[in-house]
């Protein structure tokens, strides 16, 4: 039994050495490297920056990128083996490499590779690259990150930043040909969720050109933020795209300093033509004249011009609106009519005043579609001068446009607005001593027989209105126009038995801003004309003291031419 135990035993133990021997051999055959393996290199497009600036971790396996990522077609590499032991920088002068050029789905494969450390550079960029991705050294095949076994197929991912192109804005005025200075504008790059505003304050140069390099592949788009003076704004999202045909920068020997854009090749062909602002003027009686003068309740006539812009996008206009504001000494008389481009146009609703209304606002609310296509409206109303006027005083006539193009609201005034005014004249009827005449009747008149009549009307002397001096000789006639007129005596005075005579010649005088006050502003009076009348020559009544005494006279004369003649017959 011993004997049998014994040999049990050293069986056991020779066993035991045996497997000691050979258990690191097989460990070794366990862990052997491959003799070849496969490097693929994934060509990576960072334009919107997915990586956030961090190197992608490179430890061979295949990775899970983000789902805005993309990759390369074209991207050459050179694949150099060099020393297992080498490190960067290598010197490769000497060494023949292997070619590849990703495909596209940016992979360059690099099959069969033996076993060992390669250095892998980028030799020819794809389309639009600027930023190679930086040389590196890669193990094929690559111990697995678990460290227990070989991995023959080396995934890497290099990155490259691309800044693809440039391009040009180009703002004109409404010509449509002549660029527009002072015009600015943001830079949006379209993302999920909130876009990105990218540049901000750009603004045109003399020839109306904004220029923007640094643009990645992508979707854009510009918004108008301020216009120059006298322009409107359009915030109108202008977009464009890039792509990596629009690569506009120069990428030789991979130097940052080659990043210039190159004009011949920036991106053009945006353009956004800008509405000069709607301009509004106003006349009165004729177009381009500021003044004129009336008798009271005699229509004027205001004739209003107003630009019509260049719709941009008429689903973005807002309103379009005219108001004219006139004082109480004006009277809206109606008769209005409103022409597009010279004919007649209807599409607006009139409000704010009816005829025969003292004071108030016409408003004049334009149907913005009715009107696209149009490039000028002019406007004509009536309103005549009341009782209300002091005379002399200037009467304005305001007229607004408020023009609202979606994005900004705008108004325009007439700076100098028209103006309107009547005037008067007092008199007195005096006589030579310089005292009143009480009574006297005049009727006025102009040019050849328009005589005045109670309303103020022009018409015949027999229906014409009749002023009478009050009882210190004055009368005054108020609500003519500026003018020269005349005033026909047809009734002298009689004072006190004094008859006295009619005027030899009507009386001429002149209507002015001075004629009735002599300082408006203050309401100085002016001194009334003074009207003179000269009493009547009357021989004595029959039958009087005075016929006697000539009588007698008579006689007396009579009686010496008698006894003159007798003597000298003798």
């Amino acid at each position: 039994m011993t004997k049998r135990i014994r040999k049990i035993a050293g069986f056991l133990m020779g066993l035991f050495m045996v497997l000691s021997i050979m258990a690191p051999s097989m460990a070794m055959a366990a862990t052997a490297r491959p003799e070849t393996g496969n490097l693929h290199i994934h060509k990576v497009q960072t334009n919107y920056d997915p990586f956030n600036d961090e190197l992608i971790d490179n430890d061979g396996l295949t990775k899970d990128l983000p789902a805005d990522s993309a990759f390369l077609e074209g991207a050459e590499f050179s694949v150099y083996k060099v020393a297992d032991d080498a490190e960067l920088p290598v010197n490769i002068s000497g060494l023949t490499p292997i070619v590849e050029e990703t495909d596209g789905n940016g992979l360059a494969l690099f099959n069969n590779l033996a076993k060992g450390r390669y250095y892998v550079t980028e030799t020819n960029p794809p389309k639009g690259v600027v930023e190679y991705s930086p040389p590196f050294l890669v193990d094929v095949p690559m111990m697995h990150p678990d460290g227990d076994s070989w991995n023959s197929d080396v995934h890497v991912y290099p990155k490259n930043q691309l800044i693809l192109g440039a391009v040009e804005l180009t703002k004109l005025k409404e010509d449509g040909e002549t660029g527009l200075a002072g015009a600015t504008f943001s830079l949006y790059r379209v993302q999920e969720g909130d876009d990105e505003e990218i540049a901000t304050g750009l603004i045109t140069d003399a020839n109306g050109n904004i220029s923007v390099g640094d643009l990645v592949v992508g979707s854009y788009y510009f918004v108008e933020t301020a216009a120059p003076a006298g322009y409107g704004l359009d915030q109108t999202p202008i977009p464009f795209e890039v792509t990596k045909d629009d690569h506009a920068y120069g990428v030789g020997n991979n130097s940052a300093d080659e990043n210039v854009i190159d004009e011949k090749i920036i991106r053009e062909g945006i353009e956004l033509v800008n509405d000069d602002l709607p301009e509004i003027d106003k006349s009165v009686t004729e177009q381009g004249q500021d003044e004129d003068t009336g008798d009271f309740f005699e229509n004027l006539t205001w004739i209003i011009r107003s630009d019509v812009p260049n719709f941009i996008d008429t689903e973005n206009l807002v309103s379009y609106i005219i108001r004219d504001t006139f004082g109480p000494e004006l009277t809206y008389a109606g008769n209005l009519v409103v022409e597009a481009d010279g004919a007649a146009f209807t599409d607006f609703t009139a409000s704010g005043v009816t005829v025969g209304q003292e004071g108030g606002t016409l408003e004049l609310d334009f149907d913005i579609n009715a009107l696209d296509g149009f490039d000028e409206l002019v406007i004509s109303f009536d309103t005549f001068i009341n009782e209300n006027a002091v005379m002399g005083m200037d009467y304005e006539n305001n007229v607004t446009l408020t023009y609202n193009n979606g994005f900004e609201e705008y108004t325009d005034t007439e700076e100098n607005p028209p103006v309107v005014h009547t005037g008067g004249k007092a008199f007195e009827k005096v006589n030579k001593e310089g005292e009143g005449l009480p009574d006297a009747e005049f009727l006025l008149y102009k040019g050849e027989g328009q005589y005045l009549q109670p309303d103020y009307s022009w018409g015949a002397k027999a229906t014409a209105w009749t002023f009478v001096s009050d009882a210190d000789g004055y009368f005054e006639i108020k609500g003519l126009a500026y003018g020269q007129y005349f005033l026909e005596e047809i009734k002298a005075p009689e004072v006190d038995g004094i008859q006295y005579r009619l005027l030899d010649n009507d009386y001429e005088f002149t209507v002015n801003a001075n004629s009735y006050y002599s300082n408006v502003a203050d309401l100085v009076a002016a001194d009334p004309a003074e009207i003179e009348n000269s009493p009547e020559i009357t021989l004595p009544q029959t039958g009087g003291v005075g016929t006697l005494v000539f009588s007698i006279i008579g006689l007396g004369l009579m009686g010496s031419s008698v006894k003159l003649y007798k003597k000298s017959e003798k």
